[in-house]
């Protein structure tokens, strides 16, 4: 006669505990991955009305990073305003995508020149920003070949990547984007005589940010005649919700060792 031998395998409940909150750390963080690819909030500049100046120095909330504060110096003529196109909400660029969008609107009003005036406009954040955590969408960009070919032309001292142009309609220019070592500027891809579309405005183009920055700079040289509209964007910080799951873990580890 045989003798059947049955062996259970008991595991203890605090490494099943251990093994649970381990899976809910790699889920967190591939979900915190994929949200922050997706989803962009861009400033939303309220109280200003939409029309009217944004006021200099101001200090706004912008989900995700804090209070952030805006400063920005124009020479030469020029309107600016808090504005909203139609076009470019809902919109998507490469693995981005939105809902609401606005832009600080700045227009060169001329001063008896053909040629481009400066400005720019920084905004400072309550403390250094991940790689790849804020956006810059900037549109309206202007060409000319009038006056031996003129353009209005942005740029930016930091490393970043183009995710695409975006407009759901409207007849605009493409962005040309131009990286270097530390810098890249966008401008208008095409152009024509006068001020006329698709050359005198661009759709607008979202640009990653990939250093780690707690300032933000946009150097404009802009045409007479010519509005450009602009607008940062944050994502939620990639590792946020894995970040909670770790801590977690950690408690976890600490009461089974003080038993």
């Amino acid at each position: 006669m045989s003798i059947r031998t049955t062996t259970t395998t008991r595991t203890a409940p605090g490494l099943l505990r251990t093994v649970a909150l381990a899976t809910a750390v790699a889920a967190a963080l591939g979900t915190a991955t994929t949200a922050s690819a997706q989803a962009l909030t861009w400033l939303n500049m309220a109280p200003t009305a939409i029309g009217s100046s944004v006021p200099n120095n101001s200090s706004i909330f912008l989900p995700n990073v804090g209070l952030v504060n805006i400063t920005y110096t124009f020479t030469g003529n020029f309107s600016n305003g808090r504005g909203i196109n139609p076009l470019f909400q809902n919109g998507t660029a490469s693995s981005t995508s939105w809902g609401a969008h606005e832009t600080f609107g700045a227009t060169n009003l001329g001063s008896g020149t053909i040629l481009p005036s400066n400005w720019r406009i920084t905004y400072t954040f309550p403390s250094l920003q991940p790689a790849g955590s804020i956006f810059l969408g900037v549109a309206g960009l202007g060409r000319t070949n009038n006056n031996g070919g003129q353009q209005s032309v942005a740029s930016v001292n930091q490393h970043g990547t183009f995710m695409g142009d975006w407009t759901s309609t409207g007849n605009y220019g493409a962005t040309t984007f131009i990286p270097t070592v530390g810098n890249f500027t966008m401008n208008n891809s095409v152009t024509g005589p006068g001020g006329s579309d698709p050359w005198w405005n661009t759709a607008l183009g979202v640009v990653r940010i990939d250093d780690a920055i707690s300032t933000l700079t946009v150097n404009l040289s802009q045409l007479p005649g010519d509005g450009v509209g602009l607008n940062i964007a944050s994502i939620p910080t990639p590792g946020a919700a894995g970040l909670l799951a770790l801590g977690a873990l950690a408690s976890t580890r600490r009461r089974r060792a003080t038993r």
